[in-house]
């Protein structure tokens, strides 16, 4: 594919300001790309061989544009870390870290971000994670450019009833552990550390 192909089917879900940067990765470092449905695990994949032999990696579709360019950042990174080490142990070790806040600072110095993201990326470089919602700050930041309205648990008070919009499962919010909420299942009575970032539905009891 060449870069206008490609800058016109991508500019649909990264920043226009990002695409050419990401073609020429693509370019260094060939991999085919596959855009996804939505899917309640995980923001995006990498595998080294895919079914036809070749390198594969996977994005949600559904993204915001940033959410969408640091998932695919992220995957990239994991390809790069690969073709350097041969091997998918330790795969959000130094090396991975290296790559990826490497891939971040020529997006930062590309002027894709808007001002009030790009704090939060700079400092997600300093310390990256092993994914962008294990970076509470950065996550709600890039929440913020969803353009559908989301209801998420940092946003019910504690103690009151939510139910999971992936599963349907209903919970009683508890007290805050770092990112995760502890929360109690209401028909198992289990308890469970749920991610801050999830989206829920209020329930009035």
């Amino acid at each position: 594919m060449n870069r206008n192909a490609f800058v016109e089917q991508m500019q649909f879900y990264i920043p226009e300001s990002a695409c050419a940067i990401a073609y020429d990765w693509i370019q260094l470092n060939p991999v085919l790309i596959k855009i996804t449905k939505p899917r309640k695990t995980k923001l995006g994949d990498y595998r080294p061989k895919g079914k036809d032999g070749k390198a594969i990696m996977t994005v949600n579709g559904n993204l915001n544009e940033y959410s969408f360019l640091i998932t695919f950042t992220h995957e990239i990174a994991h390809h790069i870390d690969y073709l350097e080490r041969r091997t998918l142990q330790n795969p959000h070790g130094q090396n991975w870290k290296k790559v990826y806040s490497g891939l971040l600072s020529q997006l930062l110095d590309g002027g894709c971000f808007p001002n009030d993201l790009e704090l939060e990326v700079k400092n997600h470089i300093n310390n990256p994670k092993a994914a962008s919602c294990s970076d509470p700050i950065l996550l709600s930041k890039l929440n913020e450019f969803d353009t559908e309205t989301v209801l998420r648990l940092t946003d019910i008070p504690e103690g009151e009833l939510f139910r999971m919009t992936s599963n349907n499962r209903v919970f009683l919010k508890g007290a805050l552990k770092r990112t995760r909420f502890r929360c109690e299942e209401k028909n198992t009575g289990r308890f469970y550390m749920v991610h801050g970032q999830c989206q829920v539905e209020s329930i009035v009891s």
